[in-house]
């Protein structure tokens, strides 16, 4: 069981940083890369570039809480919501090397 955690590509987790503009402040969200794939392809799929969605949903989270503790935490988990919303997508079509891993623990 543990083998399908455990083996992953690193570069999957492998930290990104992002510099982009919230409520006209620069600043940097650190993420692993799969959230950030993920991201893209939500933003994509809003009609929007990445930095653009993200300040939207920073500015409708602002809206309806007066402060957002991990704004990083929250948009893990937008990509979970993303991901469970879609699930026509599977995880490797937002990661090809993950599904060159399976075809070769397949073979």
């Amino acid at each position: 069981m543990c083998n399908l955690y455990s083996g992953q590509d690193p570069n999957l987790y492998a930290r990104e940083k992002r510099s982009l503009r919230l409520s006209g402040f620069v600043t940097s969200i650190c993420l692993e890369r799969l959230f950030w794939r993920v991201l893209d392809a939500a933003a994509t799929n809003e009609g929007m570039s990445t930095p653009r969605f993200i300040g939207k949903l920073y500015t409708e989270m602002q809206a309806r809480h007066d402060e957002i503790s991990s704004f990083a935490s929250l948009l893990r988990v937008a990509c979970a919501i993303y991901i469970n919303a879609h699930p026509e997508k599977p995880l490797a079509s937002y990661v090809p090397e993950l599904a060159m891993g399976t075809r070769a623990a397949a073979a």
